[in-house]
């Protein structure tokens, strides 16, 4: 078996107990074998972007073959048309007054100061967990992120891995999958301390797509009100906004 079909059946769940945990220890030791499982990841990320475009185009084709759209009268367009307009000049306002280049930046400034290297002393952690961050405060974020995704993917309730694997995805530009970890962890009521709602909201303020201010103001608010971990920069954040 080579590495691909080796990485595809772990990452499919069709390795044996005993494959697995071999396999894991490899990617502890093994920077090749962690280097094809990040391109593996990248990969198949892509092949789903891929299909999604197809499924989009597919759309379109049978949009275009359904026939023209059904005419409406002029007076109808008309009033459709100052209607659109009139929202689309009170949103272009609200957006020019509410939404700052310095948001992203903002955030940036902080993943840059708290983020860029983490800690290494992380008592009673597995040591592949270490090794991950070992390779993460090295920039070897790829290998990281292959690391704390292995992690997750043999325990899915690792809150660790959950919100290193989020901060990989954060650091290397993929906000889409760090929303996606933090949000996972934001929603878990079983721990003691959970940054998840504030790191959510730090990686929408650095995508910047339309609304993600608002729900990053809205989830900094939840995470004052509840007094969850990363409070005192939440009221920081929130206040240069």
């Amino acid at each position: 078996m080579n590495d691909l079909e080796r990485i595809d059946d772990y990452f499919s769940g069709r390795l044996p107990v005993e494959e697995r945990v071999r396999f894991e220890s490899s990617l502890e030791t093994d920077s090749a074998l962690a280097e094809a499982v990040a391109f593996y990841l990248t990969a198949r990320q892509a092949a789903q972007n891929e299909a999604r475009a197809d499924r989009k185009a597919r759309f379109e084709t049978l949009r275009k073959e359904s026939g023209p759209v059904r005419q409406l009268p002029a007076r109808t367009w008309l009033a459709i048309a100052a209607s659109a307009m009139l929202v689309l000049g009170l949103g272009g306002y609200w957006l020019f007054q509410r939404q700052t280049p310095s948001a992203a930046a903002l955030a940036d400034q902080y993943i840059q100061q708290n983020f860029s290297q983490l800690s290494t002393h992380m008592n009673g952690q597995p040591d592949s967990l270490q090794t991950g961050i070992a390779r993460y405060n090295e920039g070897k974020l790829q290998e990281a992120g292959a690391i704390f995704n292995a992690l997750l993917q043999r325990n899915p309730a690792d809150d660790h891995a959950q919100k290193l694997a989020g901060l990989v995805a954060l650091r290397t530009g993929q906000y889409n999958q760090a929303i996606d970890h933090f949000h996972r962890l934001g929603e878990r009521t079983d721990l003691f301390a959970n940054p998840g709602r504030f790191l959510e909201a730090l990686t929408r303020l650095k995508r910047g797509q339309p609304d993600d201010r608002r729900q990053a103001e809205t989830l900094f608010k939840t995470v004052i009100e509840q007094n969850l971990e990363g409070k005192a920069e939440a009221e920081v954040l929130i206040d240069k906004l």
